[in-house]
C-alpha cells in the first residue's frame, strides 16, 4: 500500500490524520511519514486500514467508532 492509498482510505472514512493514527494504533508522527511516503507503509498498518475501509463499505463505521470511543473512555 502506498501513502496515497492510505490517505484515500482515511479521506473516505472522514478521519483526521490524528484520528486515523489512533484507529490504526500507531504514532501520529509515524502515520504522517507513511501518508507522505517518507516511510513505507508497514503491512500491519495496510491490513488494518483495509479492514477499516471494509467496515465503512459495509455500513458499520458508526458502530465501530462508537465501540472504540467507548473503550477509550474507560
Amino acid at each position: 500500500m502506498t501513502g496515497a492509498e492510505l490517505e484515500a482510505i482515511r479521506a473516505a472514512l472522514g478521519y483526521t490524520q490524528e484520528k486515523m493514527a489512533d484507529r490504526l494504533a500507531c504514532d501520529f508522527v509515524g502515520y504522517k511519514r507513511y501518508a507522505t511516503g517518507a516511510r513505507p507503509v508497514p503491512r500491519y498498518i495496510a491490513r488494518s486500514a483495509l479492514l477499516l475501509d471494509f467496515v465503512r463499505a459495509h455500513g458499520l463505521q458508526k458502530k465501530l467508532d462508537k465501540a472504540l470511543d467507548a473503550g477509550a473512555a474507560r
